[in-house]
């Protein structure tokens, strides 16, 4: 084997190991079940990860210049698009899936949908402009496969341990414990399910088309990657037109006839090195009179019209969302309206957490009070998929800074223990006519045990104690609304700042010494 042959075959095999490794290790971030993985570690894994390093950085108001993103594109100048095949862990899936087809079909030369991506590129530009992630949110690599991994892989996970649980418990072993399912809507796990089934499709019958058309981060990385430094090249002289590499090519950007490689749209998996049986296309720098990464302008109008369809595809419904409230729609005397979603603690505001929000669902998996859940339209059209707080199976611990050591967009901000304690995310309401108490005369009292800063206390009327709420003392942890048994609605919850205060200190009552100066009057 020459030496440009067993270079080539070098690359791809390092390509194969490193994106083989980074999937695994990020997967592992999101099926952390017992949450036992450092904040540093999850930081490190996702460091390089382009979306949310750049939110990161936007985040904290000013550049970085040793961001992961900023890596990113110095590598992407380098060496062309080696960040989706080497990095990117939703790539590595396309490639697994790809590699099912090449075994059976070969892939082809195929135009550009250059309209598309421009078009799809700008728009999710835009929206980003005017506040908003949507589009982002909808397409970006990194979000999408949290989420996937988050609803689909984690489950299935927690199922196993559990079982292995209950089984090591019959024999007296109890070093395993189970960890409480977390199930989330029907139309959350059908939104799944229909980005599972686009992302198989397009790659089975496409390779990496989802890539080149509809990924934003593809699109920006590719028109840096036409100024590449190192880039793919293919000798005409020693081509002896057998096509190989063309079909081994899940970009579809080689065209052998013209003996190009069309750079903007090549994701360096280098398989066509590895497989060109005469060294006729070579990783280097560009010489005189040699073809390689060169522009592609589509002239189909029908791209224009996909375009369109594709960008509207996901806005309708949202739209009118955007005022639509979280009514709680039960047969019961009063229901119980919010018009303020909850945002995590550390995200700031509502504005703040939507405009830095990708919904990968990381602060979702790490979250042990299971109170982060996963939404569609929680925010309206600025929030699509982004997650909130909701204590329908659980509440913030009062004591929890999770969340914000592993956020990697800078959405949620890190917080110390002693910050977490004080900031107001929400403030307690209490509905009065759906309390047991009053309704059933009955003894409760369980919002009052578990509030943690005294915002809920209990007062005597007619012999019973009925809750009275202090609203400036309250966190909105919503350990209240997750207690109160009162049935079909809660009588007690939480209203969403739009944002952040701090809560007021309860008043300590001091112990008055007796006039004699005797502390033992008795």
């Amino acid at each position: 084997m020459n030496g440009i042959s067993t270079i080539s075959f070098s690359l791809r095999t390092i390509r194969c190991w490193i994106s083989l490794i980074t999937l695994f290790l990020v997967a592992l971030v999101f099926l952390d079940i017992h949450a036992g993985l450092p904040a540093w570690f999850v930081k490190a894994v996702v460091y390089l990860q382009f979306l949310p390093s750049l939110m990161k950085t936007l985040a904290g108001g000013a550049a970085d210049l040793f961001a992961g993103f900023v890596l990113v594109l110095i590598l992407t100048a380098l060496f062309g698009r080696v960040y989706c095949s080497f990095l990117c862990p939703l790539g590595t899936i396309m490639d697994l899936v790809s590699r099912i087809r090449s075994g059976r079909m070969a892939f082809s030369h195929a135009e550009p949908f250059t309209r598309v991506r421009a078009g799809v590129l700008l728009v999710a530009l835009l929206v980003f402009l005017s506040g908003s992630l949507s589009p982002i949110t909808l397409l970006d690599p990194f979000s999408i496969f949290g989420r996937e991994m988050t609803l689909f892989v984690r489950p299935v996970i927690l199922l196993v341990n559990n079982g292995l649980s209950r089984i090591l418990e019959t024999v007296g072993c109890y070093g395993l414990p189970p960890v409480a399912q977390r199930w989330f809507s029907l139309g959350v796990m059908a939104a799944g399910v229909g980005y599972l089934v686009l992302i198989f499709y397009l790659s089975f019958m496409r390779g990496r088309l989802y890539c080149n058309t509809l990924c934003p981060v593809g699109t920006l990385l590719g028109l840096v990657s036409r100024a590449a430094l190192f880039r793919l090249i293919l000798s005409k002289t020693r081509c002896t037109g057998c096509g190989v590499c063309e079909k081994v090519c899940k970009a579809q950007c080689i065209d052998w006839k013209k003996g190009v490689v069309y750079g903007s749209r090549c994701v360096g998996c280098f398989n066509c090195i590895s497989r060109c049986p005469n060294g006729t296309i070579r990783f280097s720098m560009k010489r005189g009179g040699e073809k390689s990464a060169v522009p592609e302008i589509s002239k189909a109008r029908r791209d224009l019209i996909q375009m369109v369809f594709i960008v509207m595809a996901g806005f309708p419904g949202n739209l009118m969302a955007q005022t639509s409230r979280a009514r709680v729609f039960m047969k019961n005397k009063i229901p119980v309206t919010k018009n303020q979603p909850v945002t995590p603690p550390g995200s700031g505001s509502f504005a703040h957490f939507t405009a830095a929000c990708t919904a990968c669902y990381l602060c979702v998996t790490r979250c042990p009070g299971r109170v982060i859940e996963p939404g569609i339209v929680r925010y309206g059209n600025v929030g699509i998929f982004m997650p909130h707080l909701s204590n329908r199976h659980g509440f913030c611990n009062y004591e929890c800074t999770l969340c914000g050591e592993v956020c990697p967009t800078g959405a949620i901000l890190p917080l110390t223990r002693g910050e977490k304690k004080e900031v107001q995310v929400g403030r307690v309401h209490f509905i009065r006519e759906n309390c047991i108490v009053i309704t059933q005369k009955t003894e409760c009292g369980a919002c009052s045990e578990h509030c943690p800063t005294k915002a809920v206390n209990m007062t005597v009327e007619g012999g019973l104690r009925v809750p009275v709420v202090f609203p400036d003392l309250c966190v909105g942890c919503g350990a209240c609304e997750y207690a109160c048994p009162s049935l079909p609605h809660k009588s007690i919850y939480v209203e969403g700042n739009r944002v952040h205060g701090k809560s007021r200190k309860p008043e300590e009552n001091k112990l008055q010494e007796p006039a004699t100066g005797d502390p033992f009057p008795f």
